[in-house]
């Protein structure tokens, strides 16, 4: 193979030589020799101090997006725990929309179920004026049906009703059952009794039992009240009481 004049290279690639590229020394990385071409960097590129080409701008990228390796954990930590903390508030939110629905649907068939005997109740003792029950649940239609939501405290509450309770029920009467033998349904021992008649003209022994009766056991109800009055067959009574429920 012929040697190449200065200026010029084969590389063994032609059959003549060829011209050496030209490139400003900004671009230079390897001069021309006479078996090979002159190497440069793109016009675009700039010469790296490691003697590579490199895009003009990937040394500024890289020293203005360079973060300082501590900030980064914390950032990426903030990062992790504000995705934690979504994740338990929707959790929370799904379990409390859940919770609703479960307590609605609930109160719901439980009201039916209420309403569904009620009209058996109806249909059952309507007519049947011998029948204690049927005073109470007698046209109880749209009305408070179930008499255990009703507390006994209502009872004493309402004194014109109460008033017409003690009328019946307090005094002794022939073979009439009253305010004794209801005190005992409720367990009271016959001393305290024999007491509550005692001062029966100052106080009303029927009053004193149920306020008795509600102090020991808040929970008491007037269905409680109304099944020993329908024990003792005291329908005139429960006759009353029928008032109230209606009412409320």
């Amino acid at each position: 193979m012929k040697q190449c004049d200065d200026g010029k290279y084969n590389d063994g690639t032609h059959e003549l030589c060829q011209e050496c590229t030209n490139c400003t020394s900004e671009l230079l990385l390897k001069n021309c020799t006479k078996e090979s071409n002159t190497l440069c960097c793109n016009p675009r590129e700039e010469k790296a101090p490691d003697g590579t080409c490199r895009n003009k701008n990937s040394i500024d990228e890289i020293n203005t997006t360079k973060v300082p390796l501590g900030t980064q954990s914390i950032s990426e930590k903030d990062n992790k725990h504000g995705k934690d903390w979504i994740t338990t508030v929707l959790v929370i939110l799904a379990i409390v929309v859940i919770g609703t629905i479960f307590v609605t649907v609930l109160i719901i068939l439980q009201k039916r179920k209420r309403t569904s005997l009620c009209e058996e109740n109806n249909e059952s003792y309507a007519g049947d004026s011998n029948n204690p029950a049927a005073y109470v649940h007698f046209k109880c239609e749209n009305q408070i049906c179930d008499l255990e939501m009703i507390p006994l405290q209502k009872v004493l509450d309402n004194i014109d009703m109460l008033e017409e309770l003690i009328m019946v029920l307090d005094p002794d009467v022939k073979n009439r059952k009253n305010t004794r033998h209801i005190a005992a349904r409720y367990g009271l021992q016959a001393n305290w009794i024999i007491y509550a008649y005692s001062r029966m003209d100052h106080y009303s022994p029927l009053k004193s039992v149920l306020e008795y009766v509600v102090s020991k056991n808040p929970d008491s109800t007037v269905q409680e009240f109304i099944n020993i009055l329908s024990q003792i067959g005291r329908n005139d009574a429960v006759k009353i009481l029928q008032k109230m429920i209606l009412v409320n």
